[in-house]
């Protein structure tokens, strides 16, 4: 009886545990649609932001209560490592860079003529300022999407989601974020800036970013990024 109550006060403070851990992930930091943040919001959002230490250490706790022996040191690594990553926080934006006259211009000259349905006629991402970055520095993964609004169809509706992958190929953290500014035909910019946590593993991770539409995922794109000390 004694045991199974140790076993069960384990259990429950893991479960606390992890649930202050889940809500670091989803403390501040994730920005607008269309950017700008003024002072007093930039302001907010700094007092809001998961500390990546704190993440860290609660993630170490609490994997460290999943373990048995030696296991509790390879748990509280693991959990240290989700903790981190739980309190990156990401800003999104996006902005038009052609406008609908352009692009139409091109389809047809293309195609022929515009399409019925909502089209993406590309969508392509990259890593700035470049695929190697320091851990504990600014990035960003740039986005150009251009949408051609079918003649017999509403507007759209876009996410953009972007999800960052471990050397080892295990998600470590997923964000979507509503495009509203993306609201008719033209190519638009997007951009999700994120900073790197301080002392994360070195190697090459990857970034996935996908464009839905109408809750249908549509494209996506994969880009590397190696992470340096």
């Amino acid at each position: 009886m004694r045991i199974r109550g140790i076993r069960g006060a384990s259990l429950l403070g893991a479960a606390c545990v992890l649930a202050l851990v889940s809500g670091c992930a989803q403390m501040g930091g994730l920005g607008t649609a269309n950017g700008g943040a003024s002072d007093a919001d930039a302001g907010a959002q700094a007092q809001s932001e998961c500390n990546p230490a704190l993440g860290g250490a609660i993630g170490a706790l609490a994997g460290s209560m999943f373990g048995k022996g030696k296991g509790h040191l390879a748990g509280a690594a693991i959990g240290a490592g989700i903790g981190v990553f739980a309190c990156m926080a990401y800003n999104y934006r996006s902005r038009q860079v052609r406008d609908a006259q352009v692009v139409e211009a091109q389809y047809r000259r293309d195609r022929g003529a515009l399409p019925a349905d909502n089209t993406i006629g590309a969508y392509r991402s990259e890593l700035l300022p470049g695929e190697t970055v320091k851990s504990g520095s600014k990035a960003a993964m740039q986005s150009r999407v251009t949408l051609i609004r079918g003649t017999r169809a509403a507007a759209p509706q876009l996410k953009e989601q972007l999800t960052l992958f471990s050397p080892e190929g295990k998600q470590l953290t997923t964000v979507t974020k509503d495009a509203t500014a993306i609201d008719g035909t033209g190519e638009y910019e997007t951009n999700f800036d994120f900073n790197l946590p301080k002392g994360i593993q070195e190697g090459r991770y990857t970034m996935r970013s996908a464009l839905y539409m109408d809750g249908q995922q549509v494209r996506s794109n994969e880009v590397p990024m190696l992470v340096v000390g």
